[in-house]
């Protein structure tokens, strides 16, 4: 059942040494963080400031990664390269309509991962 799912904990694990306590801490910080990218991309666009939006895309690829979502880190180091050179345009929204989409799903998945970290 795990391959359905978008999140992959494998490189939280590693990088927290099996360390619970700050695992939890960084998926609290995906939770407080996330939502703020989604709104952050979107009025970005709205606005066609191309560099913030290409910064923005960077740091949420961060945060993606860290939860092992590789795919949508591609979508988002794509957004990040194509909007520092204002191309590509027409993709913009695409990508930042499969991020809410996606990260709204992580957040679900995340929050079921949270429940079982607490219970170990």
């Amino acid at each position: 059942m795990s391959k359905d799912k978008l999140t992959n904990l494998s490189y939280l694990e590693e990088i927290s040494n099996g360390n619970k306590e700050f695992m939890l801490e960084l998926i609290d910080m995906f939770f407080e963080q996330i939502p703020e990218y989604q709104q952050l991309l979107q009025e970005l666009y709205d606005k066609k400031d191309w560099i913030q939006l290409g910064k923005t895309a960077h740091k949420a690829k961060s945060s993606i990664l860290m939860m092992g979502i590789k795919d949508l880190a591609a979508m988002l180091k794509r957004l990040e390269e194509n909007a520092k050179d204002g191309i590509n345009i027409n993709e913009y929204s695409e990508i930042i309509a499969k991020f809410v989409s996606d990260s709204a799903t992580a957040i679900s998945e995340l929050e079921e991962a949270r429940k079982e970290i607490t219970k170990i």
